[in-house]
């Protein structure tokens, strides 16, 4: 992990566009030779943060993603900025839209979500927990193949995802209105119903968790 003064981070910044805000100040700049500059601030006395900061947790998820078969971003480098006491993880911009931001502008993007669902199913399968999960952390890459960002806090199983995580995961996704408007357009029927068929789970764990399901979206499906 490489140090960086106030100045050299400022410098870093300069002139870059800021993606998105935090209460803490600016947490995603891009520049203007197309690099991403996230931000991790610090955390509360008692956090677990200073333990194991949010930056190296980032770059070791992304690793892993990738020895699992998923994209998601190239870590380029980690910094500590003692002053104001934060991290930063450098990536080059994973090119291509979200699924959100497809789904604003696309008259149809039935095919993408068809194979969303799968694409979830897989990662339950693998163990991956993606709590961040929304479509606007999802990129569709210029061959259609997905990519995540925004995952330093997914949980690694060696066991698929439970039953009841698979299910709290797919609602929490479903509690943006966007993404509930854009699924629902396409369908939550076929879309859990693709998710069941990729899931790897047995005929009673596929019954439970569509009794959980109907009884969160009762006219689904």
């Amino acid at each position: 992990m490489e140090s960086c003064s106030r100045n050299e981070f400022e410098q870093l910044v300069k002139n870059a566009s800021v993606l998105s805000n935090s209460p803490d100040g600016p947490r995603v700049y891009l520049t203007p030779d197309q690099t991403i500059v996230k931000v991790f601030w610090p955390k509360k006395l008692f956090s677990s943060d200073r333990i194991v900061p949010y930056g190296l947790r980032f770059a070791r998820c992304a690793r892993r993603l990738s020895q699992l078969g998923f994209d998601s971003v190239v870590v380029e480098k980690i910094m500590r900025c003692r002053d104001p006491g934060m991290h930063l993880v450098i990536y080059a911009l994973v090119p291509g839209p979200s699924i959100r931001e497809l789904g604003e502008h696309e008259p149809s993007t039935d095919k993408i979500l068809g194979r969303l669902a799968v694409y979830l199913a897989k990662l339950h399968q693998n163990g991956v927990y993606f709590k961040a999960l929304h479509l606007g952390n999802i990129i569709v890459q210029r061959d259609g193949s997905f990519a995540l960002i925004d995952f330093h806090s997914t949980k690694f199983y060696k066991m698929p995802v439970s039953v009841n995580r698979r299910l709290k995961n797919l609602k929490n996704m479903l509690h943006y209105a966007q993404d509930y408007a854009l699924l629902e357009r396409y369908g939550l029927d076929p879309f859990i119903r693709e998710y069941l068929q990729g899931s790897g789970m047995t005929s009673a764990q596929k019954k439970a968790f569509l009794k959980a399901f109907e009884a969160t979206f009762p006219d689904q499906p």
